[in-house]
């Protein structure tokens, strides 16, 4: 590296000199005086920005919860529907049957009346994948529904705390780098 390509040492100020810059009001580190009261009593009410922050919490809290019971009613209905067109196909195998036996009756070829014979065996084997397919997406339906009730046992209270708190939340973009 040469002289002209000389490193500048970094600059860490401290919480104060970051505000008195017009930058965020950041928490202090441990140690540091800080505008929490001595006596351990009530912490100061939030500032105007940081209102918005809560309110932007919220609903991503909300629509984290919505967005889990809307795929839970989605993986419901997916299930609801598999089964219909489990119950359509199997009525078309069985109509198939029926129809390749009447053929044979008619002594319609044996080739034409086996293959339909095939064909409603085939239309058999995918019942086993639609079933597959229907209790998956019910199991993924009560998963979704255990995501949201489990986010909000979790997260619930801790929301509407932040909700009607009187109190400043820290600042998530100084979590961030954390």
């Amino acid at each position: 590296m040469s002289d002209s390509e000389a490193i500048e040492p970094t600059n860490v100020q401290t919480g104060a000199e970051v505000a008195a810059g017009g930058g965020p009001d950041l928490p202090a580190p441990v140690g540091e005086d800080t505008d929490a009261p001595a006596d351990g009593g009530d912490l100061p009410v939030l500032s105007g920005g940081r209102i918005v922050d809560v309110i932007a919490d919220a609903l991503t809290f909300t629509l984290v919860v919505a967005r889990l019971a809307i795929a839970a009613t989605a993986m419901r209905m997916l299930s609801q529907a598999v089964k219909g067109a489990y119950s359509y196909v199997e009525g078309c195998a069985k109509q198939v049957d029926h129809l390749a036996d009447v053929a044979a009756s008619l002594a319609v070829d044996d080739t034409v009346t086996s293959s339909h014979h095939d064909a409603a065996g085939v239309m058999r084997e995918s019942l086993d994948l639609a079933d597959a397919l229907s209790d998956e997406a019910a199991e993924m339906s009560t998963e979704f529904d255990n995501a949201a009730r489990d986010h909000e046992a979790d997260y619930g209270t801790v929301n509407e705390a932040m909700q009607s708190g009187p109190y400043d939340v820290a600042e998530r973009e100084w979590y961030s780098n954390r």
